[in-house]
């Protein structure tokens, strides 16, 4: 009987995107905490610590499943998917959740073409930023 062998995307192992999003969630969950202990509400404390630990995860669980040295090319597309995939997921949800609230509130009243290119403007920003986090937290190969 054949072995089969791991399911991949962009030539990395489909575990490596899990790894990934379990690190996001825990990176939510850190900086919900983080932002309550500071008194703060802020958005960008649960994404800054959800980018920075899905990369750092990311880049370690990489490392160890495939059996390359890896580049910053290969960097750039683990990254450039992981976005797509969680765009995928996240822009319906969010389109449902804007959609759901009033006229008054902050997001209710705005232009929905404003928003889409917020969201890919972020979206970019944020891939690139993991882009160079995946690649600086990698590590070498002796």
């Amino acid at each position: 009987m054949d072995e089969i062998g791991p399911i991949e995307l962009g030539s990395f192992p489909i575990a490596v995107y899990g790894v990934m999003f379990a690190a996001t969630v825990a990176g939510q969950f850190l900086g919900f905490g983080i932002d309550r202990l500071a008194g703060q509400h802020a958005m960008w404390v649960p994404a800054a610590c959800s980018v920075v630990l899905e990369a750092g995860a990311g880049a370690r669980f990489a490392t160890s499943r495939v059996e390359r040295a890896l580049t910053v090319g290969d960097w750039g597309r683990l990254s450039a998917y992981y976005s797509a995939a969680l765009a995928l997921f996240t822009v319906p949800l969010a389109l449902w959740t804007a959609a759901s609230r009033s006229p008054q509130s902050p997001l209710g009243g705005r232009d929905p073409s404003v928003l889409v290119a917020l969201a890919l403007g972020i979206l970019v920003v944020w891939t690139l930023l993991r882009w160079g986090l995946l690649t600086v937290a990698a590590p070498r190969r002796t």
